[in-house]
């Protein structure tokens, strides 16, 4: 499971290589785009100086290595959305090249599909197989916890001495909502813990053919067209009257998700924080105005033929649904940058109308945290891997991006493209997953994003509009799994015709309450209510 040393000659070699690959405006993008400040950048390799117990632990690893001709591998997990990467082995040589000189150990990324993460970690991680760092998205960082899969990372003082550079680039009040029990078991991926709720994104040919002037729109604060309902649906007429036979409106079960502010506390909506920035009592979501009103207008939008009506059988993905052509319209929670992404997606220019306001809820930065796992054979070993994935602009791009002159080349503004003759289908490496990597900030921006995105998200989480008194609470809902299924049965049966706008809401809302109250809403949502209050307890949160 390691390799031999190479000469130290050639891996000088290859390091001066990679980094000359960067360029300075790599340099650039990093300090530009990092979301705290551009003059507390960690360089790469720099990791060394976070202290003389992390300077001595890194010349240790080499020491050994020379003496051993093989160096320690740490081995990093997390998955994309089409399973190993053709050019991953290519990458890993070129990322352990860097590290080699670096750290003093091999890191290796291990990327499995989506769709098999979440089992096969399991067995990875309860098997003894290695895995040092991984990502719990899928997995459930409660649920990593409870089965012992993680480390402690203040145990023996390690984040104090080895994680510098994290302590650097994030707010330790968003460390803090990685805490469990008052233990850190993993550190979140720097990203857009807020989100801007109901972001109604159109394609652009379509509202050239209405002739329909954005323009007279007036500007948001994250740079969009600041739209009201009425506009919408004045949109939508519209929009139906010109292409009758395409479908106005591509609808998910996501009306509360990503349409409003309510806090789905623990990741399921059986209770929740209907006035989250204000209050911690937990509520019945599906018997409030908030939900009342979100049916009738998808209930209008169903009886004016703007919703397909297969809706409720047909589970393609929304941008999907935009890319295929028959549809013209979507929700999405957005973000800075949030155009490029979506147009990307839909394949095609898409205009995002911005009818909401921005929302941090309590799962929104401890969602899926990076953690280690609790039988690595060397724990300062992973650790020091793991801050230098949020300060090294190497390791980022390689992770990211891939290797420069295989899967993108540099544009002379600083973003990057795709190389010559690569795209998202021939790419060897292009796991799509920005989102999930620990801080893509510090790495190129691609093209068509500014040079200061990682700021501009920085300052939209830092200036978000409601932000959850609850941010930081978790709960394991294990002793109430027979409850949760009953209500997720009752709502399976009775929410997505309510959501899609098959059902009068005057009758459809007390069907789906009746049913939900027989599954145990009334029990579920006490126990939940039970959980946050010892957690603001024991936080000081009133």
């Amino acid at each position: 499971m390691r390799k031999k040393i190479v000469s130290l000659l050639l891996t000088a070699t290859v390091s001066a290589m990679l980094l000359a690959g960067c360029g300075s405006s790599a340099e650039t993008a990093a300090t530009t785009t990092d979301t705290k400040t551009a003059t507390d950048t960690v360089e790469a390799g720099d990791t060394a100086a976070a202290g003389d117990v992390a300077m001595q632990a890194i010349a240790d690893r080499k020491a050994e290595a020379e003496k051993t001709g093989e160096y320690k591998k740490v081995v990093i997990s997390f998955f994309d959305w089409t399973g190993r990467p053709a050019g991953l082995d290519r990458v890993n040589a070129a990322l352990s090249a860097h590290t080699e000189e670096t750290l003093g150990l091999d890191v290796e990324l291990q990327i499995i599909d989506s769709a098999a993460y979440g089992d096969d970690m399991k067995l990875m991680l309860s098997s003894g197989e290695q895995v040092d760092l991984f990502n719990t998205c899928i997995l459930g960082y409660s649920t990593c916890i409870n089965n012992g899969y993680v480390l402690d990372l203040e145990e023996n003082n390690m984040y104090a001495d080895y994680c510098k550079g994290i302590q650097s680039k994030i707010r330790e009040d968003y460390i803090d909502a990685c805490r469990v029990g008052g233990v850190l078991y993993g550190v979140p991926p720097i990203k857009d813990y807020a989100i801007e709720t109901c972001a109604v994104c159109i394609g652009q040919e379509y509202l050239d053919g209405i002739g329909y002037d954005v323009s007279k729109l007036p500007v948001g604060d994250l740079g969009y067209p600041k739209a009201t309902w009425d506009d919408i649906n004045d949109i939508y007429a519209q929009l139906h009257e010109k292409y009758p036979d395409k479908h106005v409106m591509a609808t998910q079960d996501n009306i509360l998700t990503q349409g409003s502010s309510v806090d789905n506390l623990a990741g399921d909506y059986y209770g929740t924080l209907l006035d989250p920035m204000n209050s911690l009592k937990v509520e019945n979501v599906y018997e409030s105005d908030i939900f009342k009103d979100w049916c009738q207008r998808t209930y209008e939008w169903n009886q004016a033929g703007y919703i397909s009506q297969d809706a409720l059988t047909d589970d393609t993905g929304a941008s999907a649904k935009v890319k295929s052509g028959s549809y013209m319209a979507m929700m999405a929670c957005c973000k800075p940058g949030y155009k490029t992404q979506i147009s990307g997606e839909c394949g095609r220019d898409m205009v995002v109308f911005d009818v909401g306001e921005s929302f941090m809820g309590s799962a929104s930065v401890s969602q899926f945290p990076w953690c280690i796992n609790q039988n690595t054979e060397d724990p300062v070993a992973a650790i020091q891997v793991l801050d230098a994935l949020y300060t090294d602009p190497v390791i980022e791009n390689l992770m990211c991006w891939g290797e420069e002159g295989k899967e993108y080349q540099v544009n002379a503004d600083g973003t990057i493209k795709y190389a010559d003759g690569v795209d998202a289908n021939n790419s060897e490496y292009y796991p799509n997953v920005l989102w999930l990597m620990p801080n893509p900030y510090v790495a190129y921006v691609w093209e068509g994003d500014p040079l200061d995105l990682g700021q501009q998200i920085a300052d939209f989480n830092d200036n978000c509009t409601c932000k959850s008194k609850a941010l930081g609470f978790t709960w394991d809902n294990t002793d109430y799994a027979s409850e949760f299924t009953a209500l997720k049965n009752a709502y399976d049966e009775y929410a997505p015709k309510l959501v899609h706008g098959f059902v009068d809401p005057e009758t459809g809302i007390s069907e789906l309450n009746e049913a939900l109250k027989a599954a145990g809403l009334d029990d579920y949502m006490a126990a939940k209510q039970a959980a946050l209050d010892a957690w603001a307890k024991e936080n000081g949160i009133q």
